[in-house]
């Protein structure tokens, strides 16, 4: 019996043993895996309510209509007026107040503190994703609910928090509750670090809390599209260089529905120059109205908006607001020392992510670019995502204006990204900051690969770099129709660089054979399609050859780095080249007729002077479109010989960067 018990009882512990052996890696798999995930969200991204009418406090459809309803007559009197002194100052008797009554509800008191406290967020509950399900990121109208959906199928709902940020407070007050936030999360998941991401205004509180709390609770920094050093405009804005960029807004236009038909329709026709104008005379007749008796009231004494406003406007703009703000001695006081408290964190931002780093916490900056910025200063021919310059966005890398490229005298390294826009080695940290073309502000999207890209840097277990994943290189590109993230490489006849070849390209090099367009070097380069060192119109016919699917019997190169294009099936490609050719016909005249019955006769003619340009690439598609047109491009080999054998002429002039040295740490 005593011999059966022992080799039971070693049986037993042997079992054991086992047991604890296989449990331990079991354990520890599931301890060291990714840390939970908490996203900072930025400015209107959740909703605030008003509680006396239940509806948005800001941004409200129905508040903003009779707003305009009620300034409309003012307008209107103004427009028919002399516009003396005194009709300026009517119209702004009548309209300061209704705008300032549609923004009062958000505003705050001289002294920073929030006007109405009883205004809270449509929905902010502490807790999991997986605690309050999915239906409370979309209840909460947030930009960011795609990438919150990616963070979930990466790491798991029960480790992805959304925190719905109320944009009115003091950053620093945001920085306590993101901290009551961060040890409710360790206390729930039983993790000892926690991964923080700032999206837009979100990184602005995540710097703030970074430099009050440090990163003892952080695993990982990610800043995502964030103004964590400001806006370009807003700086403007608070400075008074208040100006409306004709051009920056027939680009926007453009970009809005992708063609810059519209934009060439509206240019002919004197509506804009027009509207531009009154802005600029409104300005200097009663800027300083606007500015105290309605910016000033809405959002002048927000201590959350004055972290936009970069660094190197700060102290201009500081002398430009005060003076014009209606406070006493301690309410300025007050503020004062709330937006100097952020502005001192903002300026020593650099150091304060390299000692993250130095503590080991892994961070990643996410920068988009490509987009027209809003017209309403200088700085709108900055790229940018829409909302934020590039510039900013990134921690300061050197960008060329948009629809440019970076100067000659900018030599290729590993910096530079291939369509010569952006130079990262001014960046704050040039091997941790990742770009991505074509891609608005929020436009996330959990479709296809985007998200993981944003999961990969915001769980890494150790610093990443840009060199770690070649899937997710320094520069990449967002095709938003396809929703695929892919790098950025160069594709021949791709002029501008929108990661396609199509008809806008085409039509670019035919202007410029025309001396109608300038290129950038690295612009003719794509057009060179033959690679004969000469742009001509043997060059967009190849383009478009390209883009119908056609192949050319010398076998054109249509790449500079290879498998950047997928070949689809030619007859697709050229049933889409002709729809879409035939689409943009019917587009055009259709748009034309439209504005030209809402126009007086002689507004309507001036449009017949755009049609010539906007017709150009349209009447060099005979083959494909146009076939009565054949017998003209007979003719065409003998005249593109004679333009392939002169030598070029160069039309391109060196671009200038939008960016300067970032301002000291």
């Amino acid at each position: 019996m005593k011999k059966v018990s022992l080799k039971k009882s070693i049986s037993l512990l042997l079992a054991l043993v086992m047991a604890i052996s296989l449990a331990v890696p079991a354990l520890a798999a599931d301890k060291n895996d990714a840390n939970p995930v908490l996203i900072i969200s930025g400015f209107v991204e959740y909703t605030l309510v008003d509680p006396a009418t239940g509806a948005s406090a800001f941004g409200d459809t129905n508040a903003i209509m009779n707003t305009v309803s009620g300034v409309l007559p003012s307008l209107l009197t103004l427009l028919g007026s002399n516009k003396t002194q005194a009709d300026y100052d009517t119209f702004c008797d009548t309209a300061l107040p209704l705008v300032n009554q549609l923004f009062d509800k958000i505003a705050c008191n001289p002294d920073g503190t929030v006007k109405y406290p009883d205004v809270t967020l449509k929905a902010q509950t502490k807790g999991s994703l997986a605690k309050l399900g999915t239906d409370y990121v979309m209840q909460a109208d947030a930009f960011d609910k795609e990438i919150i959906l990616g963070l979930a199928d990466a790491v798991g709902a029960d480790k992805v928090y959304a925190y719905g940020l109320d944009w009115r407070l003091d950053p620093l007050v945001v920085a306590d509750d993101i901290n009551d936030w961060i040890q409710m999360i360790k206390a729930e998941t039983g993790y000892d670090k926690v991964s923080l991401a700032g999206v837009s205004m979100g990184g602005a509180m995540v710097s703030a809390y970074v430099a009050k709390y440090g990163t003892d609770d952080l695993s990982n920094i990610t800043m995502i599209s964030s103004a964590f050093t400001g806006l370009e405009y807003v700086g403007k804005l608070f400075t008074g260089g208040v100006s409306i960029d004709e051009q920056g807004l027939y680009n926007m236009i453009d970009q809005a529905v992708s063609t810059d038909i519209l934009s060439n329709i509206l240019g002919s026709t004197d509506i804009l120059p027009q509207a531009i104008g009154l802005v600029d005379e409104l300005v200097a007749a009663v800027g300083d109205r606007v500015y105290s008796e309605c910016l000033i009231p809405s959002f002048g004494y927000n201590p959350g908006f004055w972290t936009f406003v970069p660094a190197d406007y700060y102290e201009d703009a500081k002398a430009f607001m005060f003076a014009r703000m209606n406070t006493t001695e301690e309410q300025k006081a007050t503020f004062e020392a709330k937006i100097d408290a952020y502005h001192n964190i903002q300026a020593n931002i650099k150091t304060i992510l390299k000692d993250a780093q130095k503590d080991g916490v892994s961070v990643a900056i996410i920068s988009n670019y490509n987009f027209q910025m809003p017209p309403v200063s200088a700085a709108s021919s900055m790229t940018g995502d829409q909302v934020i310059e590039t510039r900013h966005t990134s921690g300061y890398a050197t960008c060329a204006n948009i629809s440019e490229t970076l100067p000659a005298s900018y030599k290729n390294s590993k910096y530079i990204s291939p369509d010569r826009m952006i130079d990262a080695s001014t960046c704050y940290l040039p091997d941790q900051t990742w770009f991505i073309k074509n891609m608005k502000h929020v436009d996330f999207s959990n479709e296809k690969n985007q998200c993981e890209f944003y999961a990969w840097v915001m769980t890494a277990d150790k610093q990443v770099t840009v060199n770690d994943n070649p899937d997710y290189p320094q520069f990449m590109v967002y095709n938003a129709e396809t929703k695929v993230l892919s790098p950025l490489a160069n594709i021949r006849g791709d002029v501008n660089f929108d990661g396609k070849v199509d008809l806008v390209d085409a039509r670019m090099v035919l202007r410029y054979t025309r001396s109608m367009e300038t290129l950038s070097d690295v612009a003719k380069e794509a057009a060179d399609m033959d690679e004969n060192n000469n742009v001509n119109a043997l060059d967009a016919k190849a383009i478009m050859n390209f883009y119908a699917g056609i192949e050319t019997e010398d076998n054109t190169p249509s790449l500079f780095t290879t498998d950047s294009v997928t070949a689809e099936n030619d007859n697709d490609i050229l049933a889409q080249a002709q729809e879409s050719t035939s689409g943009l016909r019917e587009t055009f005249e259709g748009v034309v007729g439209q504005i030209g019955e809402m126009l007086p006769l002689e507004n309507a003619a001036q449009m017949k002077r755009i049609l010539p340009d906007a017709k150009d690439v349209l009447d060099a598609l005979p083959e494909i479109t146009f076939p009565q047109k054949e017998a003209e491009t007979n003719t065409e080999p003998e005249a593109d010989a004679q333009d392939a054998t002169e030598p070029e002429t160069e039309t391109a002039t060196e671009t200038t960067t939008a960016a300067a040295e970032a301002p000291a740490a």
